[in-house]
């Protein structure tokens, strides 16, 4: 392994020296790709009132990209009273990526899932050799990467792939989709931070995920702003169809998101809670860098949830909410 990981964009390198005490993550040196153009003062709702009478006609496509073995030490906090006992444990959990198509602006991915497997139908999932591994198991063409080639998406078809958090499970598809082509990623200025800070793989990050050759974006906080109940958001177009939402406690940086579909509004709560137990007991991850903004983000949906009961709500990695098939449809 290498002290470091390199990123080249074009014939711009940037270098993010993981185990330097001085070193940070920059955003590439290329005026269209170091922040995500959507202008701060762009704010055109007050309410979720008024943002859900104006719906999308979205299209979203989950894919199944395959499973972790992991349990309460990542999943949900072993110590909280409310955690049921049947959560106590190791399970299987699934790892999905989205696929969203709007109607004027073309397709976009949420995370891209775990790697595809190798041709020893092995799934690799391992942070920095063998100092941590968790299992795995995917199936041929389950990756994102061969989802997008069955429905016959290119890369060029594919605007970026906004990224909850830097977690293996939730990156792992990007060295696949890369192979096809360029990609451009949107990751939170807090996510870009601490992913790249001295052995920032004490949070979990990985210098393998981190090494992929893309175009980075950053969505700065000041492109953020309050909205009722969920707090600090950001509307991704400006037209109240794709709400990122700061969702930081599981990482510095964590998000989640709110696509506000003519069938129907969808809340993806990505790892800010993992396991639909978690969120409704409140009770934040097993792991977190900030216990109590993790459970402050989670209370916030779960309010937003009951407030808006139109709402659906698709949890992290909930086992239950998600039957064999590799692609489901979530919105037409």
């Amino acid at each position: 392994m290498s002290n470091g990981f390199q990123k080249k964009v074009g014939s711009t390198l940037v270098l993010a020296c993981l185990f330097s005490s001085n070193c940070f993550l920059a955003a590439p040196m290329k005026k269209e790709a170091d922040v995500w153009s959507r202008p701060k003062s762009d704010r055109k709702f007050g309410n979720w009132e008024e943002v859900f009478s104006r719906p999308t006609r979205l299209e979203v496509t989950a894919f199944l990209t395959g499973y972790v073995f992991t349990g309460p030490s990542i999943l949900i906090d072993r110590e909280n009273p409310k955690t049921p006992e049947d959560q106590k444990r190791e399970q299987w959990v699934p790892a999905l990526s989205y696929l969203v198509k709007h109607p004027e602006n073309g397709y976009f991915l949420l995370d891209s899932g775990v790697p595809g497997v190798d041709s020893e139908n092995r799934c690799d999932f391992s942070l920095i050799g063998p100092l941590f591994n968790a299992p795995c198991r995917s199936e041929k063409g389950r990756d994102s990467a061969g989802q997008l080639e069955a429905l016959k998406i290119s890369n060029q078809q594919l605007n970026f792939v906004l990224v909850s958090h830097l977690h293996w499970d939730h990156i792992g598809g990007m060295e696949a989709l890369r192979k096809r082509g360029p990609v451009r990623v949107l990751i939170s200025e807090e996510e870009a931070k601490d992913a790249s800070r001295a052995f920032g793989v004490f949070h979990g990050y990985s210098s393998k995920a981190l090494s992929f050759d893309f175009d980075l974006s950053i969505l700065k906080k000041d492109q953020f702003f309050e909205m009722p109940i969920l707090g600090s958001v950001h509307d991704l177009y400006g037209d109240g169809s794709v709400w990122i939402i700061s969702a930081h406690g599981h990482t510095e940086g964590e998000l989640a998101v709110l696509l506000n579909a003519s069938s129907g509004p969808i809340l993806f709560t990505f790892d800010s809670s993992h396991l639909k137990a978690g969120f409704e007991n409140e009770i934040p991850p097993g792991a977190t860098v900030d216990k109590k903004k993790s459970v402050d983000i989670i209370s916030r949906m779960n309010l937003f949830s009951k407030t808006f009961r139109k709402v659906r709500v698709v949890y992290g990695h909930e086992p239950t909410q998600w039957k064999k098939e590799p692609t489901i449809s979530l919105a037409k």
